[in-house]
C-alpha cells in the first residue's frame, strides 16, 4: 500500500517548505519516532496523537490523520466551528496565513481537525471537574490566607535542621508578579497616560492589522487606538515606525479598506490630534492636514496617498513651535481650486472644473433615471422615482487638471510593504475619469441593485473597479510587489499615451528610483462585462504574445479553483472598445480582467466583498505562480 502524502511519500520538513504541508496518510519507516515526524509536520506530540489516534509507532503502519474538507460554499470558519475549535488554533494548526478570515481553501483542500481544540468552553469544564474532585473541608467562614513559609515535617520532638530558603513559593511567585504588574502599569500610567508602554500600543495595533482585514473596527484595534494621548502620541508613532519601517501607521490606517471610510478619517484624526495637542499645533494646521486627507479618500482612483501627511507628522515629531507646524503644513499637494479654468482639445469652449463636474452629476442623472426605467420594464418591476438613490452619481469626482487640462492619473510607485520580490504590477481600474477632448465622464457599464433600504442604487463599473483595484493592491505589496495605478477616461489615456509612459519610467528608474526590466512588468486591466442575462468572469489577453498567453494560463487556473467564481480565457481584437491600454503595454505582459458581467444574473457578486476578497486572492495567487515558472 502506498501512502498519501500530498503526492508524495516523504513527510515534508521545515527545511525545504516553508510551510508545512498537511498530510493525509504516512507508512511509518523503521527509526521514525513520534517526535521526529511531528516536528516535520510542524505539529506538537499532542497534536499528531489526537490525529493518528496513536501512541507509539511500528514500522509498516498506514497511519491515517483526521481531516476533513471545508462545508460546499463555506469557509473555513465552517469548518472548525463543525467540530468545535477554536478558529484561531484551528488555523494555526493547519498552518494557515493570517489574516486567517481571508483564508480561500482549494477545491477538496483537506485541513487537520481535532474535536475541541482550543474551546475555550471544554477548558473551562476540565478545569472545574478537577477543582470538583478534591474534597471540600468543612470549616467555619474564611479568613483572610496568611502566606506562611513552607516548613519541613517532623516525626518527633526533636527539632530538624533546615536548609535556608533560596526561592519564592508558588503563592509568594504570584503575588510577587502581580505587584511586579501593578507597579509597571502605575508607573506607565503616569509616565505615558495609559496602563500600556508606547511600544506595547505600536505592537497591539500592528498585530490587530495582521490578523484582520479591516481592522480599524475592530474591537482590538480601537482599544489600543484608544489608549494613545497627548502623553504619548509621538512615541507610539516612533514605535511603530520600528516594528514597521516600510508603512506608517497612518498609512497602515488608511489602507485597512475594508473599515468604512469614516472610520479610517476619524482614526487618522484622533492620532493627529493627540499629537497636535502633545505639540502644541494650532487649529489652523489640523484644518490642512484635514483637508489633505479628504482630498486623498475623495480622489477616485488609486490608494490613499500618505506621503505628504506623513511628512506633517514627522515635522510634528521634529518640531513644537506652533508657528513652525503652520509653515511645514503649507506643503499640502497643490489641488486644482474648482474655478481653475480647464481647456479641451476638442471643443473652443472653456470650462472650470466645477462647471465639469456638475455637468457630468446632472448629466448622469438624467442616464440613471431613463436606465432606470428600462430596468423596472425589463424586471416587471413598477417603475417609481422615489425608489431609485442617486447617491452613487453624486459621488462622481471632480476631473484631475494639470496646467489647465485634463490628464489621466497615475500614483506613484507604491512599494511592497513585506519584503520587495523585485516585480512591480501595474494596475488599470476601468473606466472612470474625464475626456480630455470634450469633458464627459466615463462611469463606464452600469446596472442597478437593490440596498437594504429597499431602493434601488446604480451599480457602476468605475466605482466598483476601484474597490477592486485598492483590494488587490494592498494584497500584492503585502506579497512583496510594488504597484503602480493608472487610469482615467479611454481617450484621455490614449492621447497622453499613459501606460506606454508609465512603463517607460518603470524602465528607465524615473519612476521610484529603480530600474525595471520588462520581465518583471506586469498589466492588469479590470473591468466589469456588460450583456443582460450573462455571468461569469474572463481574462482577456493576446495569444500572439506568449508572455501574455502564460499569464493568462496562471491566471486562469488560480480563479477556477474557487468554486465561486467561473473564468474563461478570451482572444483580444483589435480595435476592441475598451482594449486600449493593452496596446500601449504590449512589450509588456498583460491582460484585461473581466470580473463579472455589471448586468448579469449574477450581477450581485460584484457588490459582494466576499466575492472581492476571493476574486483578489486568486489573481495574487496566479501572479505568485506566474513568476516562479
Amino acid at each position: 500500500m502506498t501512502p498519501k502524502v500530498n503526492n508524495s511519500t516523504n513527510v515534508p520538513t521545515p527545511k525545504t517548505t516553508a510551510q508545512p504541508k498537511r498530510v493525509e496518510q504516512y507508512k511509518v519507516k523503521q527509526g521514525d519516532t513520534i517526535s521526529v515526524l511531528a516536528k516535520n509536520m510542524g505539529l506538537t506530540v499532542t497534536q499528531f496523537q489526537a490525529l493518528t489516534g496513536v501512541t507509539s509507532l511500528k514500522t509498516g503502519t498506514v497511519l491515517k490523520f483526521k481531516m476533513d474538507e471545508v462545508p460546499a460554499h463555506k469557509g473555513i470558519m465552517a469548518l472548525a466551528q463543525k467540530y468545535n475549535m477554536d478558529f484561531t488554533e484551528f488555523c494555526k494548526l493547519n498552518k494557515i496565513p493570517a489574516p486567517y478570515r481571508e483564508y480561500s481553501p482549494k477545491k477538496g483542500e483537506k485541513f487537520y481537525i481535532i474535536n475541541g481544540l482550543g474551546n475555550s468552553a471544554n477548558k473551562t469544564q476540565s478545569a472545574n471537574k478537577t477543582q470538583s474532585s478534591k474534597p471540600t473541608p468543612k470549616s467555619a467562614p474564611a479568613k483572610p490566607a496568611k502566606i506562611k513559609p513552607k516548613r519541613v515535617a517532623q516525626t518527633s520532638h526533636k527539632s530538624v535542621k533546615t536548609k535556608p530558603r533560596t526561592s519564592m513559593t508558588e503563592a509568594e511567585k504570584v503575588i510577587h508578579t502581580t505587584a511586579a504588574a501593578g507597579a509597571k502599569v502605575i508607573s506607565n500610567v503616569v509616565t505615558w497616560g495609559s496602563r500600556y508602554s508606547p511600544a506595547e500600543i505600536a505592537q497591539g495595533l500592528n498585530k490587530s492589522a495582521k490578523d484582520h482585514w479591516g481592522a480599524v473596527e475592530k474591537a482590538d484595534f480601537q482599544e489600543m487606538l484608544k489608549q494613545i494621548n497627548p502623553k504619548n502620541a509621538s512615541a507610539v508613532i516612533k514605535a511603530y515606525k520600528k516594528i514597521s519601517p516600510n508603512e506608517s501607521l497612518i498609512n497602515t490606517i488608511t489602507s485597512e479598506i475594508r473599515s468604512g471610510k469614516d472610520a479610517r478619517k476619524n482614526a487618522v484624526m484622533y492620532i493627529y490630534d493627540s499629537l497636535a495637542q502633545e505639540k502644541k499645533y494650532t487649529q489652523s494646521a489640523r484644518a490642512k492636514f484635514k483637508a489633505n486627507l479628504d482630498k486623498e479618500f475623495d480622489k477616485w482612483v488609486g490608494m490613499v496617498d500618505t506621503s505628504q501627511m506623513d511628512k506633517t507628522i514627522d515635522s510634528m515629531l521634529a518640531k513644537t513651535s506652533s508657528t513652525q507646524a503652520t509653515t511645514s503644513s503649507k506643503k499640502t499637494t497643490n489641488v486644482p481650486h474648482n474655478g481653475t479654468v480647464v481647456k479641451l482639445t476638442k471643443s473652443e469652449k472653456t470650462f472650470t472644473v466645477s462647471n465639469l463636474q456638475r455637468g457630468a452629476i446632472a448629466s448622469g442623472k438624467k442616464e440613471a433615471i431613463e436606465k432606470f426605467k428600462e430596468y423596472c420594464k425589463a424586471n416587471n418591476i413598477q417603475y417609481d422615482e422615489n425608489m431609485l438613490d442617486l447617491a452613487p452619481i453624486e459621488r462622481y469626482p471632480a476631473p484631475v487638471v494639470k496646467n489647465g487640462k485634463v490628464v489621466s492619473v497615475e500614483t506613484a510607485l507604491l512599494r511592497p510593504t513585506s519584503k520587495p520580490n523585485g516585480k512591480v504590477v501595474v494596475l488599470n481600474p476601468g473606466h472612470g475619469g474625464y475626456s480630455s477632448r470634450n469633458g464627459c465622464f466615463d462611469p463606464g457599464s452600469y446596472s442597478f441593485i437593490k440596498k437594504g433600504n429597499g431602493k434601488y442604487a446604480p451599480l457602476l463599473e468605475y466605482a466598483k473597479m476601484k474597490e477592486y483595484s485598492d483590494d488587490l493592491t494592498e494584497k500584492l505589496r503585502a506579497q512583496g510587489y510594488a504597484v503602480v495605478i493608472a487610469g482615467g477616461h479611454a481617450q484621455t489615456m490614449s492621447d497622453q499615451n499613459t501606460i506606454t509612459n508609465v512603463i517607460s519610467k518603470l524602465n528607465s528608474g524615473q519612476k521610484g528610483g529603480q530600474k525595471y526590466s520588462k520581465s518583471n512588468i506586469v498589466l492588469i486591466s479590470l473591468h466589469a462585462d456588460s450583456q443582460a442575462g450573462s455571468s461569469g468572469s474572463g481574462v482577456c489577453y493576446d495569444s500572439k504574445f506568449a508572455d501574455d498567453t502564460k499569464l493568462q494560463a496562471c491566471l486562469n487556473k488560480n480563479l477556477n479553483q474557487d468554486d465561486w467564481i467561473k473564468s474563461a480565457p478570451s482572444e483580444r481584437r483589435w480595435g476592441e472598445k475598451g482594449i486600449q491600454v493593452l496596446h500601449q503595454s504590449e512589450q509588456n505582459p498583460s491582460v484585461l480582467l473581466e470580473v463579472e458581467y455589471v448586468n448579469g444574473n449574477k450581477s450581485q457578486n460584484l457588490d459582494s466583498r466576499d466575492y472581492r476578497t476571493r476574486y483578489t486572492n486568486k489573481i495574487v495567487a496566479g501572479l505568485n505562480e506566474y513568476f516562479k515558472k
